[in-house]
């Protein structure tokens, strides 16, 4: 794919992503705590779950391995990114009251990790390992595409559960039904460069958010449903 079509998927990814983080972390911590102080989101990407964590948090500190995730991440108050990753975590010692995995606990599981996460939590310390899986086969299937088969050994539901010091609290799977325009959901099939190149090859490359739009129906209120996975722990 062109460098171009990359910065038209980057566009799409920024202008519209529904609010699936803060969504799963609320129902994540309803029956734990309603607000903490200090944050930790280890894997944090390009910010948007060290951003969810503030909602719930005075001050929340992304940490993530890639230098140019972090120079793509955007904050809101209270929210700082450092690179790092969760076996070397540049915090002191009893400094974290919450500690989040969004997507990320699949990559960094490790004893090490575990040593980490006990060492900067504090004695009480809430960990959330969490993820979700957008469905949009039907939207593509009725815009005929269909998205070829892959074989991948991802797990969205990891979570620390062969892990004896951490006390499970709950693991929980559900499913989300997100409201949403054609717009928002044409940026949402925009915003990855496999579904965007499917697009381009149905609809042309001339106009073709214009013609995913209308094809989905543009004064139609559509809906997103996302399958997601989140599992909470404390120190024994």
């Amino acid at each position: 794919m062109s460098d171009e079509y990359n910065d038209q998927v980057s566009k799409h990814y920024a202008a519209y992503r529904p609010p699936i983080h803060g969504l799963i972390l609320k129902q994540a911590i309803e029956s734990i705590k309603p607000s903490f102080d200090n944050g930790l989101d280890i894997g944090c990407g390009t910010g948007l779950s060290s951003n969810a964590l503030a909602e719930v948090c005075s001050s929340v500190v992304g940490i993530d391995p890639s230098a140019n995730m972090l120079a793509s991440a955007s904050s809101t108050r209270g929210v700082s990114f450092v690179q790092g990753t969760g076996d070397n975590l540049p915090l002191t010692d009893s400094s974290v009251d919450i500690i989040t995995f969004a997507g990320s606990l699949s990559y960094a599981k490790s004893d090490k990790l575990v040593d980490e996460v006990l060492r900067v939590g504090n004695e009480d310390v809430t960990v959330v390992a969490y993820d979700f899986e957008v469905l949009l086969d039907d939207v593509l299937t009725s815009l005929g595409i269909t998205l070829p088969p892959s074989a991948s050994n991802y797990n969205h539901a990891e979570n620390f559960s062969e892990f004896e010091v951490l006390t499970e609290i709950a693991v929980h799977q559900s499913r989300l039904v997100i409201p949403v325009t054609s717009e928002q959901l044409a940026h949402v099939l925009f915003s990855s460069s496999k579904r965007f190149a499917l697009l381009v090859e149905r609809f042309g490359s001339d106009y073709t958010f214009d013609r995913v739009v209308k094809a989905l129906g543009e004064d139609r209120f559509q809906e997103i449903s996302v399958d997601t996975y989140y599992s909470t722990y404390r120190p024994n």
